[in-house]
């Protein structure tokens, strides 16, 4: 049904090896960046960037928004899941205004929404307004880029980062092309929540990747 997005979503092959973030050493580092208005991480800047489709950002640019968005009042990583998938069963209705709608007005306070950005891709798509159809995959896109750059997410010690829960099934199925397998979950030797999801591809290789989350089950935990 969605083939299409995919089309816009091929990133380099995520076996390369590399890990460009540290989480224990750089995420505290970035939040606090993102807060300093005369830093080039600092948040409302980048954001600005962000919602006008700015392609110039940089791979750690828009990680450290995703990291500023974890001490953001509208950050709920568990409970907002459910507003993508909703979209999902809306849109398999054909009720695309009704998506458009909602998913524009959440997206004001949850710009990052991985699912969201795909159902109101999909919702202009179907609508004929391919232009900005493309626009919400461009933003997934630089997301699923700043995901890979922080992490090639091969093993343990080199998570991606990931900003909820579901993020790192959207990566999988998305941007690597792959189905999802077997599911669980982990602490790295730091402690750190880890998501770990199996990969599994149409040759029928298969392979373990792992997202790092711990701001997410922090967040769950708080109240």
């Amino acid at each position: 049904m969605k083939n299409y997005l995919l089309l816009l979503l091929i990133i380099p092959t995520f076996l390369l090896g590399q890990r460009n973030f540290e989480y224990k050493k750089d995420f505290e580092k970035i939040l606090k960046e993102t807060k300093n208005k005369d830093s080039e991480l600092y948040y409302s800047n980048l954001l600005e960037r962000y919602n006008k489709i700015d392609t110039t950002l940089t791979d750690k640019q828009v990680l450290s928004m995703l990291i500023a968005f974890t001490d953001n009042e509208y950050y709920k990583p568990y409970s907002d899941i459910n507003f993508g998938r909703n979209l999902y069963k809306l849109n398999d209705e054909g009720k695309f205004d009704e998506v458009i709608k909602s998913g524009t007005e959440f997206l004001s306070n949850h710009p990052f929404d991985i699912k969201t950005l795909f159902e109101v891709s999909y919702a202009y798509f179907k609508t004929d307004n391919k232009i900005t159809a493309d626009n919400y995959i461009i933003k997934a896109r630089q997301i699923f880029k700043a995901m890979f750059y922080s992490g090639d997410s091969k093993s343990i010690d080199t998570p991606a980062f990931a900003l909820n829960p579901s993020d790192g099934q959207d990566f999988i199925k998305k941007a690597v092309g792959a189905k999802i397998g077997k599911m669980g979950s982990g602490k790295d030797d730091n402690g750190y929540f880890i998501d770990m999801l199996e990969a599994k591809f149409e040759d029928g290789e298969s392979t373990m990747l792992y997202f790092i989350i711990p701001h997410a089950t922090k967040k769950m935990f708080e109240k």
